[in-house]
């Protein structure tokens, strides 16, 4: 039976044996990592994963940081076209407009010698940049001759059957003016005259015919 004794008494243990236990030189050492410092070997087999994760975690905070600096660059230009008065037309907006050009446009399509031509009315843009660039012989004989030059070049969609931009090859203005250059001056005044006969059908089409025209325009003007 196990028997504990000491100077101020003694205690026996009935039915108990006491355990034995073998510490090494030096002691236990709690808390010691199980392989050294190595924070893979602390790990051990979960090391791959947190590599994973924190290569994660820091793609996702770059990807954030560009969201914010792309939010950003789209503030200040916001910002910026406001200031300069000229504020970017949103999707929407746009689509709009490409559809009433498109339904206010007037169109004209011919033959010559069997070959099928199209042109179309030029757009405020248009028109203000080809008279811009006759303006610069104002008072010359070449005058008349660029105006038209400038109108047909911006005017004619289609040449013998063809896509102007397929005809030419190119979408460029200079391409298009090269071309009217090119032409026959028997032709280039008859295209020139179906020019104007698209134009002349154009004012009409818009200009006010009746005096209920006039009170209709009137009335418009006062909402």
């Amino acid at each position: 039976m196990p028997k504990f004794d000491s100077p101020i008494g003694s205690k026996s243990f009935a039915g108990q044996q006491l355990r034995e236990f073998d510490i090494p030189e030096g002691g236990m050492q709690f808390g010691s990592p199980p392989a050294g410092n190595n924070p893979a070997g602390r790990l051990g087999g979960y090391a791959p994963q947190v590599d994973a994760a924190l290569e994660f975690q820091e793609r996702m905070e770059h990807e954030s940081n560009q969201e914010v600096a792309e939010m950003e660059r789209s503030i200040k230009e916001a910002r910026d076209a406001r200031r300069s008065g000229k504020v970017r037309l949103n999707e929407g907006a746009r689509r709009r407009i490409e559809m009433l050009v498109g339904m206010s446009r007037s169109t004209r399509e011919f033959e010559i010698d069997g070959n099928k031509y199209a042109m179309q009315t030029l757009s405020s843009k248009e028109m203000r940049v080809a008279i811009l660039e006759a303006s610069a012989f104002d008072g010359s004989v070449q005058s008349p001759f660029e105006v038209r030059r400038q109108f047909l070049a911006y005017s004619l969609t289609q040449v013998a059957g063809l896509d102007i931009v397929q005809f030419v090859g190119s979408n460029d203005m200079d391409a298009k003016l090269e071309l009217i250059d090119s032409l026959d001056e028997a032709l280039l005044n008859r295209l020139y005259d179906e020019y104007l006969i698209m134009v002349t059908e154009a004012r009409d089409k818009y200009s006010i015919k009746s005096d209920e025209d006039v009170k209709e325009v009137m009335e418009d003007l006062k909402k």
